[in-house]
């Protein structure tokens, strides 16, 4: 199942890549993402409600296209990224990692040894189809995409370490989450929040660390990108059919504004 890993390639290449977040754990948007043509979707299991046959699932349905599937798991814990591993997940996004400790950690746990202490059962496993890609505990730990995400003060205090850390790939900024470490929660835009952004991508450039975020309050996704971010997740599946049908029942409500109450058809009208 192991193939190139296409994100990790644009990244080490400086080229910027284009992605979204799915958090509905169905592999029909993964199929829809990866066919719509994004460099990269993020499974959210953070905060979703997907679990492994779900990941399983949604790297099935969108191995067709290109896209690099990432999965933010819901924490460092080793047991489950050895298993998501095992799965064949491409790329895995780590939230509030604080310390180059958990860095360090979270990269051992991602990699055989003798570099790292995972589990070995590659042969048997769908990362490496089965044991069908002889060639796989070879591959495997440079072709992974290790991304840690900075949101708190904390980390960001400690982002120059974190950045450092070997095996780190991508520094992936949360906005959300640090602005509620600070007091100010979904104030992403406030001065306090930009200043610790700042001083968080000062540090990763300085680690020859790329830099990955999303939209906030007062800049757009291509405003990070011109910021210079070399990956930007926008918006979810639920996020964007919540626009659309935010809109399209703003229309119903004119409409029956105009119309008369729901059901006030002419007399004798059929619906059928």
């Amino acid at each position: 199942m192991v193939r190139p890993n296409r994100l990790k390639a644009r990244i080490r290449a400086g080229e910027r890549s284009f992605g979204t977040w799915l958090q509905s754990a169905t592999p029909t948007f993964a199929e829809l993402a990866a066919t719509a043509g994004f460099d990269f979707f993020i499974v959210d299991q953070e905060h979703g409600p997907g679990d492994l046959g779900d990941a399983i699932d949604q790297m099935r349905a969108a191995s067709g296209g290109e896209a690099t599937m990432v999965v933010r798991v819901p924490s460092s814990e080793p047991v489950y990224l050895k298993r998501l591993l095992d799965a064949g997940v491409e790329g895995i996004l780590v939230p509030m990692v604080e310390t180059a400790e958990e860095a360090r950690a979270i990269v051992a746990a991602c990699r055989f040894p003798p570099r790292g202490s995972r589990g070995n059962a590659w042969d048997i496993t769908r990362s490496s189809s089965y044991g069908f890609q002889a060639d796989y505990y070879d591959r495997a730990d440079d072709n992974l995409l290790i991304i840690v995400q900075i949101e708190t003060a904390k980390a960001v205090e400690n982002a120059r370490e974190i950045a450092k850390v070997d095996g780190v790939d991508v520094i992936f900024i949360g906005p959300t989450d640090l602005s509620g470490s600070i007091g100010l929660p979904g104030q992403t835009g406030a001065p306090e929040v930009t200043a610790l952004i700042e001083q968080a991508m000062k540090a990763a450039v300085d680690a020859g660390k790329p830099l990955a975020s999303v939209p906030r309050i007062g800049r757009s996704w291509q405003q990070v990108f011109d910021d210079g971010f070399l990956m930007v997740a926008t918006g979810s599946e639920i996020y964007y059919y919540r626009q659309a049908t935010t809109a399209l029942m703003g229309e119903w409500r004119a409409y029956r504004g105009e119309h008369g109450a729901p059901g006030d058809g002419p007399k004798g009208s059929y619906a059928g």
